[in-house]
């Protein structure tokens, strides 16, 4: 699947999350993400795949026109609510463990 600028950025606003704090998260630089949404530039594969799996971790799913299967066109992003909970548990449970 091919990811876009446009979806990380939706998928950020849904998450409440900034540019900097996602490119922090997978070890980029903020401007990475910035170029990245704002379609100056294309990261490098490997990056990509970070980003994503960021995303993905944190409860987002990306489409690319397989929703529903027969449109075949479009892409899309939205926020699986037990996943992105599950994500908040674990979050919290490692904050708390680093405050010991």
């Amino acid at each position: 699947m091919k990811l876009s600028g446009k979806q990380v950025a939706a998928a950020r606003d849904l998450i409440g999350i900034t540019q900097d704090e996602l490119a922090k998260a997978v070890g980029l630089e903020g401007n990475t993400i910035s170029r990245f949404e704002g379609g100056q530039s294309e990261p490098h594969r490997s990056n990509l795949a970070k980003i994503q799996a960021e995303l993905e971790r944190r409860g987002i799913e990306f489409t690319n026109g397989d929703s529903p299967p027969s449109s075949g066109d479009g892409i899309g992003v939205r926020l699986n609510f037990g996943k992105a909970a599950e994500f908040a548990r674990s979050d919290a449970q490692a904050r708390s463990e680093s405050d010991r």
